[in-house]
């Protein structure tokens, strides 16, 4: 994992909080954290047929780069190329929301739906 890389890009965007872990499970667990809040601000506006809020829109798109840069993907395992395919995914919701194509709002429940289960497995794994 490249999580150096991950810690430095996250320091930026996260102005508002300027603690950024130093343990790399830690920041996985934050990243995931921003991106499930951030897919379900944009959830709840599709769903209200209101904007999409634009901060959301950047945290959502930050942390799915965050988070498939970080996968080591130099070896062979099944996990690391099955997380970028759903971090894909997701990735492609948020872009199908922004250009509001017809069935984003139900793609963005799935990807807030498939990041809350990553994020719940992440967090129960030993550090």
């Amino acid at each position: 994992m490249n999580l150096q890389l991950a810690r430095q890009h996250y320091s930026r965007l996260a102005k508002s909080d300027p603690v950024v872990p130093d343990d790399s499970h830690a920041i996985v667990a934050l990243v995931m954290g921003e991106l499930h809040g951030a897919l379900d601000k944009l959830c709840i506006a599709s769903a209200n047929g209101t904007a999409l809020p634009p901060d959301s829109m950047v945290k959502a798109m930050s942390a799915l780069f965050i988070l498939q840069s970080s996968l080591d993907m130099d070896g062979n395992s099944q996990i690391a190329t099955s997380l970028f395919q759903v971090y894909e995914y997701c990735r492609q919701q948020v872009t199908a929301a922004f250009r509001k194509e017809a069935g984003h709002a139900e793609g963005l429940v799935k990807a807030r739906d498939f990041i809350a289960s990553l994020k719940q497995a992440w967090n129960q794994m030993e550090r």
